[in-house]
């Protein structure tokens, strides 16, 4: 090696360990994988895990750059990026693809490093060279050793019940045609009946996570009187569903996780609720929109709940969300029978009056009788007072007006 590039490593070493510099590493290399992997960024828990690989690999790299001949210690955070794609079902195209435009990434911050070398120091191609030779042998090294990772995680959860659970469950997700009683059976869960998904997580995936979260996930069950399916969907994050009778109390979730050990190490999301397949489906969906919500925001709230942040959530964008909100505040209302578009439109009318019959009756030039029997009706197919829930009442009127009824 050039001794004037000799020299240069340890200096280079020094400020690139540094932590502002480690920072700009990591947001050079993250941004343009979550730009090029869309799944990989919509999902928070993967976006941390992500990070914490970036980081600790960039270091462990470091310590080891003075070596002539590049070795590759993969930590441990490398391994729970790999685990974690596999638990999710997600195929091994996008985890070969998180390396391949991270060295895209890497090779574009070294061009940069190697041309801010000042003119006194070691030829510039040189130092290229040197950390492409190193970085580039990193990760070919690293993808072949997790491609077995992940593969062994794939294996290990294609045979046994936790298996067929996981891929039931995902089938399920997917929208896939399952008859409810196949589901049971393979689930050993009422999915007939009403379903709220909870999604638990650690904000530090620590090695007894998942022990934490299950622990959890049970006590949840005992304390509303729930049966409680769970699955892993990552080092530090668990998903769940409570079959009940009826809707769940929200606050006796919080009050079941605020009496365990490690509460505070513990986050929880909760969709609405609602029964069957789809039910099971839907409630999953918001539980994750609002932990995306929940992490987005920060703060120190240990649940949220998607009933409280649901218009937040819509306004984010999320076509199915909006479908879901149509589906549950208008139920029979939605239809095509004959009649129903006038008790619609009344019922739109009022709500943007104030509730005001009159002024609705004149606005429709109708009498106000007719839009007090109007309004009964409205109050009958969605199966509670007009008074309740009006905003998200009045919110679901307009997406139907927008996106139409459900087709399925």
């Amino acid at each position: 090696m050039d001794t004037v590039l000799a020299e240069w490593i340890p200096q280079y070493v020094a400020e690139a360990s540094r932590a502002d510099s480690v920072d700009a590493f990591v947001k050079q290399v993250d941004d343009m994988i979550l730009r090029e992997i869309p799944e990989l960024a919509a999902d928070p828990l993967l976006v941390a895990d992500l990070h914490a690989s970036t980081r600790t690999q960039y270091q462990v790299f470091l310590r080891l750059l003075d070596r002539e001949k590049q070795e590759l210690l993969l930590p441990p955070q490398a391994v729970d990026l790999a685990l974690s794609i596999a638990r999710r079902q997600m195929e091994l195209g996008v985890l070969l693809k998180v390396y391949r435009v991270a060295a895209a990434a890497v090779w574009e911050y070294f061009t940069g490093v190697a041309a801010a070398v000042p003119e006194d120091g070691p030829d510039r191609t040189d130092v290229l060279v040197y950390l492409w030779d190193h970085g580039g042998t990193w990760i070919n090294e690293a993808i072949e050793s997790l491609i077995g990772v992940f593969y062994a995680e794939r294996e290990a959860t294609m045979h046994g019940a936790l298996a067929r659970r996981t891929e039931t469950v995902h089938a399920l997700l997917r929208g896939e045609a399952l008859l409810p009683e196949d589901a049971e059976s393979v689930l050993d869960h009422p999915i007939r009946s009403t379903q709220t998904a909870l999604v638990l997580w650690c904000e530090e995936g620590t090695a007894d996570a998942l022990v934490t979260l299950n622990r959890m996930s049970t006590a949840i069950g005992a304390a509303t009187n729930a049966a409680a399916l769970t699955v892993p969907a990552g080092r530090g994050e668990v998903w769940c569903w409570l079959a009940t009778t009826r809707p769940p109390d929200v606050e006796a979730i919080g009050e079941a996780i605020e009496g365990l050990k490690k509460a505070n190490e513990v986050r929880v999301a909760i969709g609405t609720s609602s029964r069957g397949i789809r039910g099971f489906r839907d409630s999953h969906r918001e539980a994750v929109a609002a932990q995306r919500y929940a992490v987005a925001v920060g703060g120190a709230q240990r649940t949220t709940a998607y009933a409280d942040v649901e218009l937040a959530c819509l306004v984010a964008g999320d076509e199915a969300g909006v479908r879901a909100l149509v589906r549950r505040e208008l139920g029979p209302l939605t239809g095509a029978e004959q009649g129903l578009d006038r008790v619609r439109e009344t019922l739109s009318s009022y709500l943007d009056l104030g509730c005001n019959v009159e002024q609705t009756a004149n606005a429709l030039f109708v009498h106000k009788n007719t839009i007090r029997y109007r309004l009964a009706q409205a109050e009958e197919l969605i199966g509670h007072p007009l008074t309740e829930r009006r905003t998200e009442l009045g919110l679901a009127l307009r997406c139907l007006e927008s996106y139409g009824a459900d087709p399925s």
